[in-house]
């Protein structure tokens, strides 16, 4: 009895020792902390934006494409799914709706995607680097197909680039 109470004991100093050296990440950088901004000059509630992440890091950026966008847009999706109870009830039927829950307008006030970014239009949601609004396309409550029309600029022809 002595030696699981002397176990547990390890275990929970253990937890509380790592705890106070601060949360890394698996590359053994230090994660940062979520950061709280207002969601507006007139609302009360606040935003935690979580920091970096795939899509603060690449989306849009000169030195990426069209796939790897998408792919990061997918990442912060499965990360927002696992975080947001329920993520499948919520009715989130296209581009600005997703878009607004990954900026804050969900239950959790948790934001994965910054407020201002030059590729999302309030009215349209998030554009792909050729200037064309992404198609989400929900296959089941999960998992969702994220559609960039191409050069072409027109969705469902063999020029569009698509992640699931």
């Amino acid at each position: 009895m002595r030696k699981f109470g002397a176990v547990v004991l390890l275990l929970i100093l253990g937890f509380i020792l790592s705890r106070i050296g601060g949360p890394t990440s698996e590359g053994g950088g230090v994660i940062k902390g979520p950061e709280t901004v207002a969601r507006s000059a007139g609302e009360s509630e606040q935003v935690r934006f979580l920091g970096e992440n795939p899509f603060t890091l690449e989306y849009g950026k000169s030195n990426g494409d069209i796939k790897r966008d998408l792919e990061a847009l997918r990442d912060v999706v499965i990360d927002c799914q696992s975080l947001i109870k329920n993520f499948d009830a919520f009715h989130l039927p296209g581009n600005p709706e997703i878009i607004r829950f990954l900026q804050g307008e969900n239950p959790e006030n948790l934001a994965w995607i910054p407020a201002e970014h030059s590729l999302i239009k309030s009215d349209i949601g998030l554009l792909d680097r050729n200037g064309n609004a992404v198609f989400f396309h929900r296959l089941s409550g999960l998992q969702i197909e994220y559609r960039s029309a191409g050069a072409d600029g027109k969705h469902w022809t063999d020029d569009d680039v698509v992640v699931r």
